[in-house]
């Protein structure tokens, strides 16, 4: 048969992109330069990857999105008020000159800050929701709960509890619904405050937010109220006990008066000027007596009620004070370390008995320095004692009159100070009285809440571009996994990447209408002779030209074609690549190797009493079972009938003298074998032709299942030179394949004769 095409052009333009020393690095395969996956950028990776995957990635979005909008239109709609509220921070104290019983807030952030948490205080919603009655709200309150008794329940009637437990449960849970709807913010580090409350009804959102603000300002005069009131009761209470106590000094003086003769307080009594020198010296002993056993009734007062500290403050004692210093900061070491340690570890242990000692050493201090005190009123009595017998005669008459002089003028002193405190009690009393009721709050209402026109949720644009953004990076990450996921082969990448071989091609797959041809359908065997210069003749020359011309110094004339399992289109490759050699001009056989099914000899439509299993069991001879196929011209060792035999055909001798002989006698020897996986007989045949070309299926067959069929054969010496991919959907391949010839698979329809 001649050739269909010029061979040595043929030869030339594929041993240019297919042919390459075995041992030579990897072998390009049928669609160009096999680093070209390593030499692609990542970017144009995840393209590849994205546009392999583009189904899913409109899955995803649109998935994404219409959910996203049927929960953005079906929500309910909420509308939003707000009032803004100004904290006034301008000093409002009610007493000038003192410390403020109602003072304004300090002018720190801390202040507003503290507000905005009051004002999302429980009591300020309960106020809310006790004046507007949200209690009975549909949208705020809560439902009253049904109770029956024994006998109600009997008679099948219930009634509403209105009790106080009931009430209570109520309020609280409208208070809740109240304060989930509540947002309170700060606008960045103003004193302005927003007070917006969310509900489903514009008119309710506007009272309530007003209410929430006059509610605010309210409980504000009404604390300052509290607290003023409770100052002036005290100050009341202080003021009357003082007027009580200066009186009772007044009557003391002037019956003292009385007794000594002193009508007015300058005036001397009987024979003071004679013994005025020797007064004055008793006096200012009495008073030093007088001070020194005060200082020690006050020590001794403190030390009996147990403060230490105000014994210790009383002597100013600078070694107290500095023992107290390193008690503090023991004290403050055993702090931190017993955040660490227990009581019973011995760096607490030693730290409690330095405490101890310190303790000891203020209290020895303590008690010396009050026996020095001690001592001070001994001397001061003994100088008083001493002034009195010095001077007993000039005293016998005058000495009453004097100790009642010197009563006089401590009462005199007593009393004027008794006074002085009074009066200062009675201006602040007055001052306090003036200012109340004219109390101002720390705050006012810079703007009131509006009734909304627009609800504020569900924002239908924002969740919609939202639902868009999510469900394209839903998309892109759907698309990643399934594209980590994916374990089977759809592109000559994959090919190389999962198995390390080379791509030889892609047969593609033939549907109803194109194998019909002048009315006849036709099979997959059968379409290659009618249309050998169609895109599906066209891959299997591709497939043949990268088998046969893959390796010059080591020339392929035993072509084994397989698969790891059944139906993946193994032997409509066979067939095609041995008509496809056929066509070409050189001698072709083709032996039907799959011993249980015989797909190829059925496929080419043979019916033999004699084949290849009788040939290797030497029944018959090899010109006997040999069958001319007409429509391409190749020779056919066919398979006369299934062969079930535990007997190994293929690794004998009978089989590779077989070989030999066909090698010697034709350019092209076929060999179709039955799958790799369920059959053993595969293995040894693969090993004993010249090359294997592993037949997957596109887009179906498993990756791990093809590489465990390829490890099973090469271990029996296989030289599997790639695999070839059938049933190609080469639409969407070319779309999967924009850097590869594929791409342009619609340009290359002209060139195919259909």
């Amino acid at each position: 048969m001649t050739d269909i095409y010029d061979r040595r052009s043929f030869e030339a333009r594929i041993l240019g992109a297919a042919s390459a020393p075995e041992t030579g690095g990897r072998r390009p395969d049928a669609y160009g330069s096999g680093d070209t996956e390593r030499d692609k950028p990542g970017f144009v990776k995840l393209v590849e990857a994205f546009r392999r995957r583009l189904w899913v990635f409109l899955l995803a979005v649109g998935t994404v999105f219409l959910l996203i909008a049927l929960l953005t239109f079906t929500a309910t709609r909420l509308y939003s008020a707000t009032a803004q509220v100004q904290i006034d921070l301008r000093q409002k104290q009610v007493l000038p000159d003192i410390q403020a019983a109602v003072a304004g807030m300090a002018p720190d952030s801390a202040s507003v800050d503290t507000e905005t948490q009051i004002m999302q205080s429980r009591g300020l919603a309960g106020a809310v929701v006790d004046t507007l009655d949200l209690t009975e709200d549909e949208e705020y309150g809560v439902p009253r709960t049904r109770q029956g008794g024994l006998l109600e329940g009997v008679l099948g009637r219930a009634r509403a509890s209105d009790s106080s437990v009931d009430r209570a449960l109520r309020r609280e849970r409208t208070i809740d619904n109240l304060l989930s709807r509540l947002k309170v913010q700060r606008l960045g580090v103003t004193y302005l405050v927003n007070l917006t409350i969310t509900s489903q009804s514009p008119q309710r959102a506007t009272l309530i937010a007003n209410a929430y603000a006059d509610q605010y300002l309210k409980r504000q005069l009404d604390t300052k109220y509290e607290t003023l009131t409770g100052v002036t009761q005290w100050l009341g209470n202080r003021l009357r006990d003082l007027s009580d106590d200066l009186k009772e000094k007044e009557r003391s003086v002037a019956a003292k008066r009385n007794e000594t003769g002193q009508l007015t307080p300058n005036e001397p009594g009987i024979n003071v000027a004679a013994t005025a020198q020797v007064n004055s010296q008793l006096i200012d002993a009495r008073n030093d007596l007088a001070a020194a056993e005060a200082r020690l009734r006050q020590m001794e007062s403190s030390l009996r009620s147990g403060s230490a500290e105000t014994v210790g403050e009383a002597l100013n004692s600078p070694l107290i004070t500095e023992l107290r210093t390193q008690q503090a900061q023991i004290e403050r070491r055993k702090s931190e370390l017993s955040t660490r340690y227990g009581a019973a570890h011995p760096e607490m242990q030693r730290i409690d008995r330095e405490i101890s000692g310190l303790d000891r050493q203020i209290a020895a201090e303590v008690d010396r320095r009050i026996d020095l005190v001690r001592n001070e009123v001994s001397v001061a009595r003994a100088k008083v004692f001493s002034l009195q017998s010095s001077l007993a005669s000039e005293r016998q008459t005058v000495a009453a009159n004097n100790i009642t002089a010197v009563e006089l003028a401590q009462a005199e002193r007593e009393k004027e100070a008794s006074r002085q405190i009074y009066e200062g009690m009675l201006q602040r009393f007055r001052q306090l009285a003036e200012q109340s009721g004219v109390e101002q709050p720390d705050a006012k209402i810079a703007s009131r809440a509006e009734t909304p026109a627009e609800p504020s949720s569900p924002n239908t644009r924002l969740n919609l571009i939202l639902g868009l953004i999510a469900g394209i990076a839903i998309g892109f990450a759907a698309v990643l996994i399934v594209e980590m996921l994916e374990q089977t082969l759809r592109t000559p990448e994959d090919v190389q990447q999962k198995l390390g071989l080379t791509a030889l091609g892609a047969v593609p797959a033939l549907d109803r209408r194109t194998r019909t041809v002048d009315g006849e359908l036709l099979s997959p065997e059968n379409y290659v002779l009618k249309k050998p210069l169609s895109q599906f003749g066209e891959a299997l020359r591709a497939i043949r030209a990268a088998v046969f011309y893959s390796s010059p110094d080591r020339p392929v004339k035993v072509v084994c074609v397989t698969s790891a399992v059944p139906d993946e289109g193994k032997t409509t490759t066979a067939v095609g690549l041995a008509r496809i050699s056929a066509l070409a001009g050189s001698k072709t056989i083709f032996v039907d190797c799959d011993l249980r099914r015989r797909a190829a000899t059925h496929a080419l439509g043979i019916e033999a009493e004699q084949g290849l299993t009788e040939l290797l069991f030497k029944t018959a001879a090899l010109q006997d079972v040999i069958v001319k196929d007409p429509g391409s011209g190749m020779d056919v060792i066919p398979l006369a009938q299934p062969e079930f035999t535990p007997r190994d055909l293929f690794g004998t001798e009978a089989m590779k003298s077989l070989l030999e002989t066909l090698k010697a006698k034709y350019d092209v020897v076929v060999l179709d074998s039955a799958p790799v996986m369920p059959v053993s007989d595969t293995r040894l045949l693969a090993g004993a032709a010249d090359a294997t070309v592993f037949v997957a299926r596109w887009g179906r067959t498993p990756a791990p299942i093809v590489r465990n069929a390829l490890s099973q054969i090469r271990a029996h010496g296989a030289r599997v030179v790639g695999i070839a991919l059938q049933r190609v959907e080469t639409s969407l391949m070319s779309r999967l394949m924009y850097d590869r010839p594929d791409y342009y698979n619609e340009l290359y329809q002209t060139y195919y004769i259909r």
